[in-house]
């Protein structure tokens, strides 16, 4: 993602060169990649104003239009921009993604993009949306098959594409990452913790692996009247980044011991400059959630910082996890996100540090598992907030109802009553998903004492 100096120094450019598409389109996707709809909302009266004839005017309206929840206004942009260039990928995934009826010449157009033939000199980018569309159209069709074979072609393209420029996944650095997380963090580290902050506010931290549930656990409980959501905030990853900096210590080396002084000042530091990142956003309430995946690998960090904060592990089927996140489309991210078993060693090794996690850290570490949670959520909703220490409310058994942006790929889904529709969406593709078969006891399944399952 863009810095806060990027954006500034392409806000300028726009001044500079305020005919220039190519910089309007640069800076109207940092500011989406930012969740910044107010700022993005300024910049596409400008946009429509001088670039209407533009398909990337329209993406970036549709793209804005689906995080608010109007598919409506959504689905008309994303024509106007195929309008405008019929070959458009971006346009023709995000139009079936938005789930809405497609009229039979859109279908017919994606299936004939989606031919190797008709589709090769395409860029391969929209060769990538491409081959997602047409597999997520052959997927609602029960043509399992057929459409495990274009998401075979998109995966395979869009990491064919990344090893190109350089990005690859690192097994062997993550492991080794590993092995410094669980040699480094033990429970000597959290005997003293940091005194209380002093103000009315706890962070709530929504971890685990992208896809299992995440989205609807912060969507459930940002319905709650004295809880506010903050999205995925990167305010965890960049505070430990800084405070290790200033300890002079790298990402693989331990702390120190929980009395030494220099410690102790950089993690109140460190806090102090988490709870700023909150209130400059506009975040100020009772409890606020921080739903972001990737914490789930600081999460000692942040029990440092927040002794009683409520840290959340969602769990999900790895069958489940692993097909969701293959079909997902997530344009530029890791590159194991795009490989099943790259895919295999990520979960593995998530699970080794959640059960590290899970034994070590000071109670509240929540679990969460998402088939139970969608299963009967008027009884595992009530457990949650009591576990989080929030009392019950109403609203969060129809989290359907509350209305705020949603940047996700669960965009439809949370905006829809809690169903239990994507349970067995894996089991057509089975054959395929062998190598994800949980161990025993897999969901639900309670490990250490300072762990909790609602």
């Amino acid at each position: 993602m863009k810095t806060a100096s990027d954006r500034r120094a392409l806000q300028q450019k726009t001044l500079q060169q305020p005919t220039n598409p190519v910089i309007h389109e640069q800076l109207a996707r940092v500011l989406l990649a930012q969740q910044d709809l107010p700022a993005l909302a300024e910049l596409q009266s400008v946009l429509d104003d001088r670039f209407d004839d533009h398909p990337f005017t329209h993406l970036i309206a549709g793209h804005a239009a689906k995080a608010s929840g109007d598919a409506d206004a959504a689905a008309q942009r994303y024509r106007r921009a195929l309008a405008l260039r019929p070959t458009s990928g971006e346009a023709q995934y995000n139009l079936v993604d938005l789930e809405t009826h497609l009229q039979d010449a859109e279908r017919g157009r994606i299936a004939e993009l989606a031919d190797t033939h008709a589709g090769e000199t395409l860029p391969a980018a929209d060769r990538i949306n491409i081959h997602f569309a047409h597999a997520r159209l052959l997927e609602q069709a029960g043509d399992a098959e057929a459409a495990f074979y274009h998401y075979r072609l998109a995966n395979d393209l869009a990491r064919a594409t990344l090893n190109e420029r350089g990005i690859r996944h690192d097994a062997e650095g993550a492991e080794r990452q590993l092995q410094a997380d669980l040699q480094n963090w033990h429970t000597g580290l959290f005997e003293h913790p940091l005194p209380p902050s002093g103000i009315d506010l706890t962070p709530v931290f929504v971890t685990g692996l992208p896809r299992s549930g995440t989205t609807l656990v912060e969507q459930i409980l940002a319905s709650h009247p004295k809880v506010c959501a903050g999205g995925e905030l990167t305010l965890g990853p960049e505070v430990q980044r800084a405070c290790r900096q200033r300890l002079g210590i790298g990402p693989a080396d331990p702390l120190p011991a929980p009395t030494d002084a220099r410690q102790r000042e950089a993690l109140e530091r460190a806090r102090e400059q988490y709870l700023d990142g909150l209130f400059e956003r506009g975040l100020d309430a009772p409890w606020v959630i921080d739903k972001l995946p990737a914490n789930a690998r600081i999460a000692g960090f942040l029990r440092l910082l927040f002794p009683d904060a409520p840290i959340i592990h969602c769990r999900r089927d790895p069958r489940a996890l692993a097909w969701s996140l293959y079909t997902a489309n997530f344009a530029a991210h890791e590159a194991w996100y795009y490989n099943l078993n790259d895919m295999l060693g990520v979960f593995q090794r998530h699970d080794r540090l959640i059960a590290h996690w899970r034994a070590l850290l000071p109670a509240p570490f929540v679990d969460v598992t998402y088939e139970a949670l969608v299963s009967e959520p008027a009884v595992r909703i009530p457990r949650l907030l009591a576990a989080c220490g929030i009392p019950f409310d109403a609203a969060t058994l129809q989290p359907e109802l509350l209305e705020r942006p949603v940047f996700t790929a669960s965009h439809t889904q949370v905006r829809r009553p809690i169903h239990s529709a994507a349970v067995a969406r894996w089991r057509p593709q089975a054959e395929h998903l062998v190598q994800f078969e949980p161990a025993k006891g897999h969901a639900g399944t309670r490990t250490a004492s300072s762990s909790s399952t609602p």
